[in-house]
């Protein structure tokens, strides 16, 4: 079997975990996979070796005013004629053009690489499969997604003509797509009125990287890894209310609660103004991003691994199913996911039996007052997932999935 590959670049923060176990594991099958990427500085590390790679510069300037203003020219011409579809086009025609794929797979967090692939898979002959890890339906918010935000004058506008485009030219792929895979049951329900051929496999965690171990903690810690775009996204406040009620209550696990941010530095400003509020900055730390192959000793060391999601009154977000609550499952680690936003994660909370999914403060409290128990008991806090089922979110566990899927359909032509 030999496989086309679309994809942006390969490097942190996103680093495209998902599709770089998607490639490790079609090498491991024995296909060829050739890959067209985004060029990025340090994106060769990412890259999985024996992967034939073509990495393909789209931005020329990296800093300042000249990297905003040549993004403000290629994001119009995009917006007008698909300008970075089209260059990628050309530029990666000469490095698969010869054929003899029997696939085309394209991954996207919006739109790019899709029409690409599109346009590839139907020059090559080959049937197209899409995988998509993000839409534009799951949030209202304006700008989280642009590298850069629309200027303020007739920005709204802009974005909005911005969405409508891409999530068209998005589904104009989706409808030629052989099959389609998506990260959660409401991105499913969503992406499958453009092509009923929509399957959900989980983000998932990384088996080879991610397994559980007890390591004895000398505190008791609360721990965040990820972004914290804003608080409508992602909103922390249930915490700090929790933690200053049982202060005020002079329970034992007031004193002793630590919770500690791994986060970047627009993400340490948004949290840090709201720990103000609650006058908890003694008990609030904050660390760099976390390095990938650093996640699991620092989640290791955590007695509890905070999810954080929205509030859906106040914005209606769906079906985010961030990666570290995958990792924290392949970890085996106790899981705090608030607000409860009776969305597909909270649900996935509850059947895994991973830990709590909760808007309730009290039974919040009540949480953390019984791992705090466990933790003076024994020095660490025990996971609660049952093996079988932690296995079934691995990685390995969607790659299969996927390769079963294209084999079913090529086989079938």
């Amino acid at each position: 079997m030999r496989l086309l590959v679309f994809s942006e670049a390969f490097l942190p923060p996103a680093y495209l975990p998902r599709v770089r176990y998607f490639c490790a594991y079609f090498l491991e099958k024995g296909w060829e996979v050739d890959c067209v990427v985004e060029e990025s500085p340090g994106n060769a590390q990412y890259i999985p070796q024996g992967v034939r790679v073509i990495s393909i510069p789209y931005y020329i300037c990296r800093h300042g005013a000249m990297a905003k203003a040549e993004w403000m020219l290629k994001f119009g011409l995009s917006l007008v004629c698909d300008n970075k579809g089209r260059y990628f086009y050309r530029k990666s025609k000469p490095f698969w053009q010869q054929g003899g794929y029997d696939a085309v797979f394209a991954s996207s967090f919006f739109t790019f690489p899709l029409p690409v692939a599109a346009r590839a898979a139907e020059a090559l002959k080959a049937p197209l499969f899409v995988d998509l890890r993000d839409i534009a339906e799951q949030s209202p918010d304006d700008n989280y997604y642009l590298q850069h935000k629309p200027p303020r004058l007739g920005g709204k506008c802009l974005f909005n003509a911005y969405k409508k485009i891409c999530v068209n030219r998005r589904n104009k792929v989706l409808r030629q797509a052989a099959a389609v895979t998506t990260v959660s049951p409401w991105h499913v329900q969503t992406l499958s009125q453009y092509n009923p051929n929509t399957f959900l496999i989980y983000n998932g965690f990384d088996e080879a990287r991610f397994y559980p171990r007890a390591v004895q903690a000398s505190r008791f810690v609360v721990a965040y890894f990820g972004q914290v775009f804003n608080e409508r996204i992602r909103n922390p406040r249930m915490l700090f209310e929790c933690i200053r009620n049982l202060k005020e209550r002079q329970e034992p696990v007031a004193g002793d609660v630590v919770v500690s941010w791994f986060v970047d530095r627009r993400s340490e400003e948004v949290v840090r103004a709201i720990v103000a509020e609650y006058g908890l900055g003694s008990q609030v730390e904050f660390h760099a991003f976390v390095k990938p192959e650093e996640v699991l000793d620092e989640m290791h060391k955590s007695s509890v691994v905070l999810v954080l999601n929205n509030l859906q009154k106040e914005k209606r977000y769906f079906g985010i199913m961030t990666t570290k609550f995958f990792e924290a499952i392949g970890a085996n680690r106790p899981v705090l996911s608030i607000p409860d936003n009776h969305d597909n994660l909270s649900q996935l909370v509850r059947e895994t039996g991973c830990g709590l999914a909760s808007s309730d403060v009290r039974e919040i409290g009540q949480f953390l007052i019984e791992k705090h128990a466990e933790w003076k008991r024994q020095g660490y806090v025990c996971g609660t997932v049952d093996e079988a089922v932690r296995m079934d979110y691995s990685r390995r566990k969607g790659a299969e999935m996927l390769v079963e899927l294209i084999m079913n359909y090529t086989v079938h032509e």
